[in-house]
């Protein structure tokens, strides 16, 4: 089980980045609760397509567990897992909050 394996097997943007934080902290927060992609898909409010690629890649990683036949994903709580996405959701909150703060001192100096 590892995010960094995961992570190394996708490609992200931004924008893909916030996306896969919801993921994880939705997991994180319901341990051991099966979620099927259409509960994934309503609790963080993304598209499925964008979802897709990044489920696929954390059942591959061992991040997730996936039951074909109920067609559920599950998070274990592992704790090592646990503490990865902790780190992971830090450093794109603090990406965040510098593009944030960054746009607002642009637009604070030139008039915007």
């Amino acid at each position: 089980m590892s995010l960094a394996r995961a992570l190394a097997n996708l490609e992200l943007d931004a924008t893909n980045e916030r996306v896969l934080r919801d993921v994880l902290v939705l997991f994180a927060h319901h341990p051991g609760e099966p979620l099927t992609e259409h509960d994934i898909v309503m609790r963080t409010g993304h598209q499925r397509e964008e979802l897709y690629e990044m489920l696929s890649a954390l059942v591959r990683a061992f991040v997730l567990d996936f039951d074909s036949a109920s067609g559920v994903y599950t998070f274990s709580g592992d704790v090592v897992v646990g503490f990865e996405i902790d780190t992971f959701k830090r450093r794109v909150d603090s990406h965040q909050g510098h593009v944030s703060s960054n746009v607002a001192r642009f637009r604070e100096r030139h008039g915007f």
